[in-house]
């Protein structure tokens, strides 16, 4: 491999420091009110109104033409309320949306089509749209440390060709942790007309929000305590209930879009059955007591409920990214009710294959060490931070292994632009199959090998999905050059 690159030099104009964000939101009494639309305090709701599941609208296509799917966002100020359906708390939130709706619009394409996104920035600060887990032109990428981002009051459209089908999603990456705090995100399906049919495909986009309502709102955090394992919302709301009946095949395909909690799925009295993760489908379905999302991770799961079987649920068993499984109780993030005296649906025909991982024998070209502290937020890799680092250089086409370490008593989901990765062990343990990723989750001093192929030009980021400590500068860059 060539030999390493000078570090990254700040480029004027394009590593713009967005700025602060006002206090927009507040906290406040708890007790009851005459005021319930006032927006200034937490509002008690009694008794609180179950929402019914739903899943984020669907995205117009604006274009006829059969290959080509034209959506148009517009990312815009906007309020909206989160109801703790434990405490009958309604938290008034001052975030942002693309277009009319929290969560954003879902987007979705087929294998082979060419998506096209006009974005109409309406923010007052610059923005961009980065494709998570798409291998997209670097152009396109959405990161903006060497293209400018969005103005406020611009225009810019994204363009694209989707390969690979599967469950990815579509946020900011300018200010990132604070617009995506604010409810900038939404899914993005690729479909694949191969796969097989189910009678309903879901899409759940998962978020917390504060559970200590005397935390002070900061510049960075409109709702406080985001991301310390508080009040989990499904599309927005909390506690929904979906209603499913015995027979029917539903897919459910779910993204942690938190900027740093962690879900430990349980799937109350069944176990889950996991068709796919980052990448799409696997070769081979799993079934799990537990599935772990870090942020940014996704996971596909097949729901078959009949009259006679164990009813499913979603719930979060304790976890802290300080530690790993925690003690205590799961909490419900969604409930279900099955009506109808139907059998379960077979699974006969969800595709089967035997493939195991490549094996661990090449040395890694290259080791990213994860270090830092939550005491001081000074997160590093290789004991450097972002911008200030230095880039790994691979030519294009080389297929290589690199390792990556944490070294902190953090855990951190490891997210790599442009380029897919396999999964080949942790520390030293193969996975039970072929495993694609493009968010990969590092516990306490774990060390993961990851093989990939450099079949995309660009300078790619490779960072921690904690979005405060990538802002903090756990980050770097990986560039593929010819």
């Amino acid at each position: 491999m060539p030999p390493r690159a000078p570090r990254l030099q700040r480029r004027p104009g394009l590593l713009r420091q967005a700025a602060p964000h006002p206090d927009t939101a507040t906290t406040g009494t708890t007790e009851p009110t005459d005021t319930a639309d006032s927006g200034d305090t937490d509002t008690p709701v009694d008794p609180w109104p179950q929402p019914t599941f739903a899943s984020p609208p669907e995205a117009s296509d604006l274009d006829d033409d059969a290959d080509t799917v034209h959506f148009a966002l517009t990312p815009t100020p906007a309020t909206f309320d989160i109801t703790d359906w434990q405490t009958r708390l309604r938290i008034p939130i001052d975030g942002a949306v693309y277009g009319d709706s929290h969560p954003a619009p879902t987007l979705r394409a087929k294998v082979g089509d060419t998506v096209r996104v006009d974005v109409d920035n309406r923010l007052e600060d610059p923005t961009t749209i980065h494709w998570h887990g798409l291998a997209v032109p670097f152009e396109m990428d959405g990161v903006a440390w060497m293209r400018s981002p969005i103005a406020a009051g611009e225009t810019f459209t994204y363009t694209y060709t989707v390969e690979k089908p599967g469950t990815f999603w579509y946020h900011p990456h300018f200010d990132t942790a604070a617009q995506v705090d604010r409810g900038l995100y939404g899914a993005l399906i690729v479909e694949d007309p191969d796969d097989p049919s189910v009678d309903r495909d879901l899409v759940l986009l998962l978020d917390d929000w504060r559970e200590d309502q005397s935390i002070p709102v900061d510049a960075d955090h409109v709702h406080g305590a985001h991301g310390a394992e508080g009040l989990w919302t499904v599309n927005g709301d909390t506690r929904p209930l979906l209603e499913v009946t015995a027979g029917e095949r539903i897919r459910l395909r779910l993204v942690n879009t938190s900027n740093q909690g962690y879900l430990q799925l349980g799937g109350g009295d069944a176990p889950l059955f996991v068709i796919g993760r980052d990448q799409g489908l696997l070769p081979r379905p799993e079934e799990v007591d537990r599935e772990l999302l870090g942020p940014g991770d996704r996971v596909d799961l097949l729901w078959t409920p009949g009259s006679d079987a164990a009813l499913p649920a979603l719930e979060d068993w304790p976890y802290s990214l300080h530690g790993g499984e925690a003690l205590g109780d799961p909490t419900p993030l969604l409930d279900v009710t099955v009506t109808g005296d139907s059998v379960a649906a077979t699974t006969d025909d969800w595709p089967v294959e035997d493939r195991p991982p490549t094996p661990d024998t090449e040395a890694p070209a290259f080791v990213y060490t994860f270090q830092g502290s939550a005491h001081t937020d000074d997160w590093m890799i290789n004991g450097e931070r972002f911008p200030e680092v230095t880039i790994e250089q691979v030519p294009l086409g080389d297929t290589f292994v690199f390792e990556v370490r944490n070294l902190s008593a953090t855990e951190h989901p490891f997210h790599l632009h442009g380029l897919h990765m396999e999964l080949i062990a942790r520390n030293g343990v193969q996975p039970a199959q072929y495993s694609d990723v493009d968010t990969e989750n590092l516990g306490l001093y774990d060390t993961v090998r990851f093989r990939t192929t450099a079949d995309n030009l660009g300078a790619w980021m490779a960072h921690c999905h904690i979005l405060p400590h990538g802002d903090e500068g756990m980050m770097t860059v990986l560039e593929v050059v010819e």
